[in-house]
């Protein structure tokens, strides 16, 4: 009874392998140009840092660094 079934749960992807999951459950995240991303293994997470742009989707990079 403690818990609040109409509560929404927050799901994320993981942008390298595309896996779904509650944000609570993703093991690591990463922050670039100012958003954060959500990682369910070090191996994506170490991946995405690495190359970001190639993780990230050319108009989502260019929206944030226009700043719209």
């Amino acid at each position: 009874m403690g818990t609040n079934i109409n509560k929404p749960i927050d799901i994320v992807t993981d942008p390298v392998c595309g896996m779904k999951k509650p944000k609570s459950e993703m093991k690591t995240q990463s922050v670039f140009l100012g958003k954060t991303y959500y990682f369910c293994s070090d191996g994506d997470r170490e991946l995405f840092v690495a190359h970001p742009e190639y993780w990230v989707p050319r108009q989502e990079s260019e929206k944030a660094r226009s700043g719209s």
